[in-house]
């Protein structure tokens, strides 16, 4: 399927194919299955480093609310704007629950995808573009078309990587995010590990049966 956007000009018609590759959408089907490694839990509230990036990625849920809208109504993109629609609402479930350091790792991770393929996708279409992607003689249409493309991956790459620095800060055992388990737990284990260590199977010399 292609979303096809065609617009006159005052000398010919200007065909923007924004084929969405069905191709590329099976991996990104195929990637979302792959199994992940454990994400951390939240064990309480955010940690201060997750806390001052708050507004950031409110600023860039926002941005990409936006662009999700006009790859629908500009595009005419609808699969590609569900799947980046799905990344947006793993980051606002995570930004309405405290900044849920599981879904915040879910959206980078889905953002991170989406924005390699449609990094490439532009790519891929300024290379066959025969004409400019803006113009004062081009339609308004086709000049906000084209910012939607680059916009795209501008606003899906930089939540990535603000997901892995918030998941690098929980991984390093900040307050609030746990890893694995809860530190209380760790702690409780501890004395089971000792215990393990100085038990003895066994000791002595072996007796065999019926010698006196």
């Amino acid at each position: 399927a292609q979303a096809i956007l065609a617009q006159e000009t005052s000398n010919h018609v200007i065909h923007i194919n924004l084929d969405f590759w069905p191709s590329v959408s099976l991996l990104k089907i195929e990637a979302m299955l792959i199994p992940l490694p454990p994400m951390p839990s939240p064990g309480g509230s955010a940690s201060h480093y997750a806390k001052s990036r708050q507004f950031t990625i409110l600023s860039i849920l926002i941005a990409q609310t936006t662009i999700v809208l006009m790859r629908w109504f500009l595009l005419l993109d609808i699969f590609g704007g569900f799947i980046m629609a799905l990344a947006t609402g793993f980051g606002w479930y995570a930004y309405k629950e405290d900044l849920h350091i599981t879904f915040l790792c879910y959206w980078g991770m889905m953002c991170l995808i989406n924005g390699v393929f449609d990094l490439v996708k532009f790519i891929d279409f300024w290379v066959h573009n025969p004409v400019p992607l803006f113009g004062s003689d081009m339609p308004l249409a086709y000049n906000l078309s084209s910012a939607t493309l680059i916009l795209t991956p501008l606003v899906t790459l930089p939540a990535a990587l603000i997901a892995w620095h918030i998941y690098q800060d929980a991984a390093e055992g900040e307050a609030g995010y746990t890893t694995n388990r809860p530190r209380e737990a760790r702690g409780e284990a501890a004395p089971l590990r000792n215990s393990f260590r100085s038990f003895q199977a066994f000791g002595g010399q072996g007796q065999r049966l019926g010698v006196s």
